[in-house]
């Protein structure tokens, strides 16, 4: 049963709740780590199997898709879409076209008081607005699978975002892949703890004595290259720190203290990729000058399969693009394919955060070691072996 799994080989995605047929499996959230993982009711399971067959952990998807994907460097020809998104705006693009064709999206947004996350419905326009944007920290699937599956019933297109590991787990659940279905995921370096998450809210809040109103996670005010997060409060005032110098920021990306388990030995750092098509930064474009706007921001999609591929030909007169390769998308996001390493103190950090404030335990157990640094070293390994493998 799914609940004899370690937690490292549970990826959280909930699947094994949605195909029980017998309301079995409920989730918990694990003390430390903020984490849900699943619960068996022993009197109710039938131990007929399906939460484990349809595991995309324990049974990872690999769709016969492209052996390579169609590269493009795209942006949105909108300069306030750009600036209003992570990256270069191709999310609201895609998502916009999927309802300009009648169709529904599902997507993640924040939770109300941005303390989490959940995957949600949209069929309007003014819908997608709070679907846009990074959010660095798990989404709640539980129940999304199920009424993405109405939405097939329902609408001719329906769009599915998510990680890479949520999207093979809708792919086990329906057991099929509906012609009307859409899929997009995006680079993932890792999922962060909904605590951990909470704490950073509650330390801003803290900070500016106020209930904070809306947050951002790579505000571009200073150039998309040049990121920072930034938040607003109810009593006017405003919180904007560097990705330098941003606690949640530099937990994630330098001290690696918050992720789950799981993604240290992801499943789906894999290469061609399941989804019909991959977003994502455009890291390492910035010598790239056919670009003038570069710094409202500019995606990489990858199409990595036929539909994916007839998809961004309808698209295309509605945004800016130009062909690129495997190679460049690797040299600045070796995460396409390489997991993680974690730096050995989350389990102390995620403890800390019981009685310490959570920018002092970023501060105690961050990794010395910046992102730039790692990204330079392992970024040059991986796209030399893409190439000696090509």
């Amino acid at each position: 049963m799914v609940d004899k799994f370690e937690k490292k080989d549970c990826n959280g995605c909930a699947v094994c709740g949605a195909v029980c047929r017998t309301g079995a499996i409920h989730f918990q959230t694990d003390e430390l780590t903020g984490f849900r993982y699943p619960v068996v009711n022993r009197e109710k399971c039938v131990k007929c199997g399906m939460c484990i067959k349809k595991c995309p952990q324990q049974n990872p998807l690999r769709r016969e898709i492209f052996p390579e994907a169609k590269v493009y460097a795209a942006w949105s020809k909108e300069d306030e879409i750009r600036l209003m998104c992570t990256s270069g705006g191709l999310f609201y693009e895609i998502a916009s076209f999927v309802i300009e064709q009648k169709g529904a999206v599902a997507a993640c947004s924040y939770t109300e008081d941005f303390r989490g996350a959940y995957h949600r419905i949209a069929v309007k326009k003014e819908e997608l607005i709070p679907l846009c944007g990074s959010k660095h920290v798990q989404s709640d699937t539980i129940g999304i699978y199920e009424k993405t599956k109405k939405l097939l019933e329902e609408y001719p297109i329906v769009l599915f975002v998510g990680t890479p590991c949520q999207t093979a787990a809708l792919y086990r659940f329906l057991g099929k892949e509906p012609e009307s279905l859409l899929t997009v995921d995006f680079i993932c370096n890792s999922i962060n703890s909904p605590k951990a998450q909470a704490k950073y809210i509650d330390y801003l809040e803290e900070l500016y004595d106020s209930k904070l109103v809306s947050a951002r996670a790579k505000d571009k005010r200073n150039g998309w290259t040049n990121f920072g997060s930034s938040a607003r409060f109810a009593n006017g005032e405003e919180y904007y720190a560097g990705r330098e110098h941003d606690a949640r920021v530099v937990g994630y990306h330098q001290g690696h203290l918050f992720i789950r388990e799981s993604c240290l030995n992801c499943q789906y750092k894999i290469l061609p990729r399941n989804a019909d098509l991959t977003l994502g930064d455009f890291w390492g474009i910035e010598e790239d000058r056919r670009n003038p706007k570069l710094e409202l921001g500019t995606s990489v999609v990858m199409a990595n399969s036929e539909k994916g591929l007839a998809f961004m030909e309808k698209l295309k007169p509605k945004i800016g693009y130009y062909e690129k390769n495997l190679a460049d998308v690797i040299r600045g996001n070796p995460a396409l394919i390489q997991c993680v390493t974690a730096n050995g103190k989350g389990p102390q950090a995620f403890q800390a955060l019981e009685t310490m404030r959570f920018d002092h335990v970023v501060d105690r157990y961050r990794s010395r070691e910046g992102v730039k640094q790692r990204i330079r070293r392992y970024g040059r390994k991986i796209v030399k072996a893409v190439l000696r493998k090509g």
